[in-house]
């Protein structure tokens, strides 16, 4: 699985630890002010070198509850927070919990269950070693771009597994050939195949806004079989992905998504980050793109796949991005704010421009 990072510069060199002290995670609730009110208990997990499912079998085990509800998927190598909910019964038991790798932050009551996508996104701080300052200042160069345009928003390595042969097992899940028993890993392999699907053609789109921006438009008339005021209208478009006639966009303001036939009316709000193109995650019910933005988009399909399908964003705009050298050690600190579903590994892929799957940096 190929991943395209749209920067231009040479790949930096950097060593990325992720360990307990140098990546730590935080979730960014959906409220504001907790109401303490309702039948569910609302906890905030601190968790060290566990990943979530590895910490709901420590807490079912514990509590004899199999009702615990969470709103996301969270890295085991990591020192990291996340939210859980257990019915209102179980609060004593849970406060009561003693485990060397496990913490109970913060507790408070709420009407529901926690569910998937339940919160606006994760904090970050990512601590990078054996930094020069010659990279220290180009990594700086790459965060103001990124700022400016964001980044692609792939699917981070996390999501795949080390198994070679996952692809097809996760293939075989989505499309009804394999019932695995955990409910759980069942999801997440039909949840990995949508991204299979997902990356390859944002790797192909950033492809081709590569070629927009490169080649002359006599090449790109017959390549894309464009007319040549076609043409002028994607070179024309500032971003980090050129969006096509029949793309679907996600609007921020509505929080809709929206069908884009004109090109030359989307220009502006796309520039102010106002909109935002969108990738399939293939399933029955996904909306899908038209016209020239279909024929790229059917390559990366599978209408067998056995879910409700939906959209992602293909860019994300990272927040609230810090950073500080530290010369006498050689490291980069960084902190940022990343929405839901977005991954900090693809983030640091981008700035360092190299796969940093373990095993292949």
């Amino acid at each position: 699985m190929k991943r395209i990072f749209k920067q231009n510069h040479s790949p930096l060199k950097f060593k990325f630890r992720q360990s307990k002290e140098d990546f730590i995670v935080s979730e960014l609730p959906l409220w504001d002010t907790p109401t303490d009110k309702g039948n569910y208990f609302i906890a905030l997990v601190q968790k060290q070198d566990l990943s979530t499912l590895e910490l709901l079998d420590i807490l079912e085990e514990e509590l004899q509850c199999f009702n615990i509800g969470y709103a996301g998927l969270k890295d085991k190598h990591a020192t990291t927070t996340q939210y859980i909910s257990v019915p209102l019964k179980f609060s004593k038991s849970l406060e009561r919990l003693k485990h060397p790798r496990i913490k109970i932050l913060q507790s408070f009551r709420a009407k529901e269950k926690l569910s998937i996508g339940d919160l606006k996104g994760n904090n970050f701080f990512i601590r990078l070693h054996e930094v020069n300052a010659q990279t220290a200042s180009d990594l700086e160069d790459v965060i103001k771009e990124i700022q400016r345009h964001g980044m692609p928003n792939y699917f981070g390595y996390q999501r795949f597994g080390k198994d070679s042969g996952n692809f097809e097992k996760a293939r075989d899940v989505a499309q009804g050939e394999l019932v695995m028993k955990d409910k759980k890993i069942h999801r997440i392999m039909l949840h990995s195949y949508q991204s299979y699907l997902f990356n390859d053609w944002l790797a192909k789109r950033i492809e081709i806004s590569l070629d927009i921006e490169t080649k002359d438009c006599e090449e790109l008339l017959v390549n894309m079989n464009i007319s040549q005021d076609e043409c002028d209208l994607l070179k024309n478009q500032v971003g980090l992905l050129k969006i096509l006639p029949g793309d679907i966009a996600y609007e921020y303001k509505t929080k809709k998504w929206i069908n884009i036939s004109d090109i030359q009316k989307i220009r502006k709000p796309y520039k102010e980050h106002k909109i935002v193109p969108t990738g399939l995650l293939a399933g029955t019910k996904a909306w899908r793109a038209k016209l020239m933005a279909a024929e790229i988009e059917h390559h990366f399909d599978d209408l067998t796949v056995n879910a409700m399908g939906t959209r992602r964003e293909a860019i994300v705009y990272p927040k609230s991005i810090r950073h500080e050298y530290k010369q006498k050690d050689k490291t980069f600190e960084l902190s940022f704010n990343l929405p839901k579903g977005a991954y900090a590994t693809v983030l640091l892929e981008n700035l360092a421009n190299r796969d940093l799957t373990p095993g292949q940096n």
